[in-house]
Order: structure tokens, then sequence, then C-alpha cells
């Protein structure tokens, strides 16, 4: 389980922040989103429009289709972006600080054994 799911818990809208801040770019229609999330179409159209709301999502009409994308001009969208980096960065680091301290740990437990 992600470090972000273990803060905010499972939830759709965790899911369509993070699969929006994974894939620069990425934008899909409502019937696509619920099918790669596996989540029912009113579940994901119900946490669209919360994020809609919010201003984390844009909604645009492209001929037929409904599109959604990230909000890339939003001041909230900048600030949960950061806030998911920071979070990662956290964990990404203290991943580093395991391994070097590992690390001296085996070298030191060799040097030892060969005193």
């Amino acid at each position: 389980m992600d470090i972000l799911e273990k803060i905010f818990g499972d939830s759709t809208h965790l899911e369509i922040i993070l699969l929006f801040y994974d894939n620069p770019g990425y934008f899909t229609n409502i019937t696509k989103l619920a099918g790669t999330l596996d989540k029912s179409h009113v579940t994901v159209r119900k946490a669209i429009s919360d994020l809609v709301t919010a201003g984390i999502i844009t909604e645009l009409d492209i001929g037929k289709s409904r599109v959604i994308r990230i909000n890339e001009k939003s001041p909230y969208t900048a600030t949960l972006f950061n806030f998911i980096d920071t979070v990662r960065s956290v964990k990404e680091k203290r991943s580093i600080e395991d391994i070097i301290a590992k690390r001296t740990a085996e070298a030191a437990s060799r040097t030892g054994a060969k005193s």
C-alpha cells in the first residue's frame, strides 16, 4: 500500500489524482476511467464531480465526448502535486538512508569479523 493511501485511505478520489499525477498529459473519459480503475461509472462520476468542483480536474466537450484531464492552472493542483512529490521524496530518502545504514553495518561487521 502506498504511503498516500495509508494517510488518506483507499479512495477513488486519490486513485484518480495519482493516475493523473503519474501520467502527465493524460486525458480520458468517465467510461474509460471507470474501466481503468475497475470502479463503477457512478462512483467515478461522483469523484470526478467532486474534483471538478475543487478545481483539480477539468472537463472538456470534444465533439460528442466529454474528456477529463488535470487542471494544470489550478493552484490546488500545484499544491497537491507538490505535496505528493514531498511525501514520495521522504519515502525515497528514508529508503536511501536505510540502504546506507545497512551497508555501513555490513561493512562494520566484515571489518569486525576480520579483526
